[in-house]
């Protein structure tokens, strides 16, 4: 995705923008409360390569992921909670230990990926013994059937839940459109958590920016 180079971003104090505001630093803890998972993208300013998916079951995780980061980086990010009834498709049980279908079976997918469509799956297993929740999310996009079981870790009967969400869907305005640039600008991503950047040592953040 490409935006305005580094140069001409325009750096302000926007509230909804700054991800270690404690509003927005509190709206993730609170969906990672009662075994809540976030996964999303995170897009690094001015840093020459691509956004990268992450998922985390603990707000210490995710914190700790967005200390690190630098200024003007850009965090999406999605309540696997929030968007369940949403999925595509939902296979598995995040509780169970019994292995998850196949990429035979799951055939609403590989049609989906057949007709050029791209898919972010999300998967989650709790564990019996500690209560600790594994989870993991992925970008799927023109993959055959071995393919797309080596990108899901289906060879080693994997226990947990699968969600399968459609990007467009993910990237929705409130009028249903996709937005397709990082910075949404004006428009929201409605089923969005958090879609803002780390603010520099000013506390500013940029309003767009090349990602």
């Amino acid at each position: 995705m490409n935006e305005s180079s580094a140069a001409d971003s325009q750096w302000d104090n926007t509230p909804s923008r700054n991800l270690l505001l404690a509003e927005n630093m509190e709206l993730v803890r609170r969906e990672l409360r009662n075994d809540g998972v976030v996964f999303g993208w995170h897009y690094y300013f001015a840093g020459g390569r691509s956004g990268e998916m992450f998922c985390f079951s603990d707000f210490d995780s995710y914190n700790q992921e967005v200390q690190n980061s630098r200024a003007g980086d850009h965090f999406t990010l999605y309540s696997r909670n929030q968007l369940a009834g949403k999925a595509m498709l939902r296979v598995g049980d995040v509780a169970s230990d019994q292995p998850t279908p196949n990429a035979r079976d799951l055939v609403e997918i590989r049609n989906a990926l057949t007709s050029g469509k791209e898919i972010v799956f999300v998967w989650s297993h709790k564990h019996r013994e500690t209560g600790e929740i594994e989870c993991e999310a992925g970008i799927l996009w023109n993959l055959g059937e071995e393919e797309l079981e080596q990108a899901l870790g289906l060879g080693s009967s994997r226990p947990g839940e699968f969600l399968f969400f459609l990007v467009p869907m993910l990237n929705e305005d409130a009028q249903g459109i996709p937005i397709e640039s990082v910075s949404p600008g004006a428009r929201h991503r409605v089923h969005a958590v958090v879609d803002g950047k780390r603010p520099n040592e000013a506390g500013l953040t940029p309003a767009s920016g090349p990602y």
